[in-house]
């Protein structure tokens, strides 16, 4: 099919990059990958083409819930991937073909991840915010307060002298505080966080064992 523009995008191409290292790079999540991906062409699309504009608004909508942990099962993965196919088909730009054949290409690659986000709300990268969670382990905490000062959210609750605890009902996982943390008490977790205590207490009341897990600050487009 004719191309009825010529946008091109630098990110969208560092994007694309960083979806080839999926496999190899524990900092690159390919569903978040796909996402950002998604989004980036949106954002960029110049709105003439049906498919670019409308198609892949629906695209970036489906893998936004992939990420928030809202995804509904295999009719959704279905659903993405008929989509993606139908805009493959007909794309009438670059900026999209490029898009959905690189999705595609992280669905196809990476099944086993898109299924865990989706149906289990799991993100063994530890980065999609609907499908981890992030804890503060008690027994290393020091009470520095960096990680109350970066939460825009107010979710961690702290006292002077005492460890801080994270509110799961505000916290959103954005990972923010974990690499402020001077004492690396903050990690990321499954999408059930490990026992630990929920209110404040004196520093080093709290044995160690306070929870195990892994992450990082990482960004989110």
């Amino acid at each position: 099919m004719d191309r009825i523009c010529q946008v091109t995008d630098d990110e969208l191409k560092e994007l694309v990059a960083m979806a080839e290292r999926a496999g190899t790079d524990e900092e690159v999540c390919p569903v978040e990958t796909a996402y950002l991906i998604a989004e980036r062409t949106l954002a960029r699309t110049c709105g003439k083409g049906v498919m670019c504009r409308d198609g892949m608004r629906q695209v970036y909508l489906i893998l936004k819930d992939f990420v928030d942990g809202r995804g509904k099962g295999e009719d959704d993965i279905e659903m993405l991937k008929e989509i993606l196919g139908v805009i493959e088909e007909v794309a009438d730009c670059d900026l999209s073909y490029t898009a959905v054949t690189t999705i595609l290409s992280l669905m196809n690659n990476y099944s086993d991840e898109f299924d865990a986000h989706v149906k289990r709300k799991s993100c063994k990268k530890l980065i999609c915010p609907g499908c981890h969670t992030v804890h503060i382990d008690a027994a290393k905490c020091q009470g520095s307060g960096a990680c109350v000062k970066v939460c825009q959210f107010n979710a961690i609750k702290s006292k002077e002298g005492c460890f801080s605890v994270i509110d799961q009902s505000k916290c959103t996982s954005c990972n923010a505080c974990i690499s402020v943390c001077p004492n690396g008490a903050i990690k990321g977790a499954g999408a059930v966080k490990p026992q630990g205590p929920t209110e404040p207490a004196p520093v080093g009341s709290f044995g160690a064992g306070g929870g195990e897990g892994g992450g990082r600050r990482r960004r989110r487009g």
